[in-house]
């Protein structure tokens, strides 16, 4: 990983937490439609970290991009996996959960697939 992709990682992390944090507080100081745009201040930041992402794999070589493929394709596996067992579970019963917790789910499972792909060659 170069370093100008970790540092765009990090600084888009770091937005998306902060206005993340800020669309918090003012959700209780808005109302109708502007409650909807505050919520979605933080997107800009997760395109950001996207667009960090992608750029990496069209930068890495052949090897390396196809190691972040295969740990994308087992992490969008496990996240689904996840993401759509607890649903049938929330039908069971189980306790209803945020969306919010989406993302760290597939983030995760990212994490675990770049491991497995990566032990592999």
């Amino acid at each position: 990983m170069t370093r100008r992709y970790v540092r765009h990682l990090i600084l888009g992390l770091l937005a998306y937490a902060v206005l993340l944090a800020t669309a918090m507080a003012l959700l209780g100081q808005t109302s109708g439609v502007l409650r909807w745009v505050v919520m979605l201040l933080p997107l800009p930041a997760l395109v950001a970290v996207a667009w960090a992402v992608i750029r990496w794999i069209r930068e890495a070589d052949e090897l390396q991009g196809r190691i972040a493929v295969e740990g994308m394709a087992i992490g969008f596996a496990i996240g689904s996996l996840a993401t759509f067992g607890y649903g049938l579970l929330q039908i069971a019963g189980a306790p209803q959960v945020s969306w919010l917790l989406v993302w760290p789910v597939y983030a995760a499972g990212w994490l675990i697939g770049r491991f497995v792909a990566g032990r592999r060659y």
